[in-house]
């Protein structure tokens, strides 16, 4: 009994938003900023960003979001491509990267909920700011060290997750959310984000 005591007072408050659920309306408005971390380059980078929602029926809500990576690792392998024949040589760096895209939050609402679970799909752009770094190499048996120049580009994105609001009250909440990215570039293949956050909702 004494280790359940801990958890009364959240028991509690989880019973009373219960009571006084959230009613998923059309034609509300939601703004909201998050913070978070990407996967899937090299490892956890911190980022953060907002993002503006309609609900247009109960369920579907188109969005428009902004994302800022203060830089994203990077590892490229330049081996065969530079310095002596056989020459291992890595360029190991950071991207800075922005994100923009629009989608749509498909929600479920749960009855006598407060949690309300939604899935995503979003297509957009990666905005790669220009970027310099050093690599190492061997050439004629010397080491040699190299600085490289990264212009910045654009490439197309495609996103896809799902995600959970939970309402403190009618109005406001917070939001976690899972994404998947596939992109080509500089980025090539698949990478994830994943971002917690707070909104704000009004007609």
């Amino acid at each position: 009994m004494r280790r359940l005591v801990p958890f009364l007072p959240i028991l509690a408050a989880a019973v009373a938003f219960a009571q006084d659920a959230p009613v998923v309306n059309k034609g509300t408005t939601e703004i909201g900023g998050f913070i978070g971390a990407s996967y899937g380059s090299q490892s956890f980078q911190v980022m953060g960003g907002g993002n503006v929602s309609y609900a247009v029926t109960k369920a579907i809500m188109p969005y428009a979001e902004f994302s800022y990576f203060p830089g994203l690792p990077i590892s490229k392998s330049l081996t065969g491509s530079i310095g002596d024949a056989g020459t291992t040589a890595t360029a190991n760096y950071r991207l800075p990267l922005s994100d923009f895209h629009v989608g749509v939050h498909y929600r479920i609402p749960l009855k006598e909920s407060p949690f309300v679970p939604y899935g995503v799909f979003g297509v957009g752009l990666l905005h790669s700011s220009q970027s310099t770094y050093d690599f190492d190499y061997t050439q004629f048996g010397n080491k040699v060290t190299q600085m490289n120049t990264l212009a910045s580009d654009n490439n197309f994105a495609v996103n896809f997750g799902a995600g959970v609001r939970y309402y403190t009250r009618q109005k406001v909440g917070f939001r976690a959310e899972a994404k998947f990215y596939h992109v080509g570039g500089i980025i090539n293949g698949i990478f994830s984000k994943y971002e917690f956050g707070v909104f704000y909702q009004f007609h």
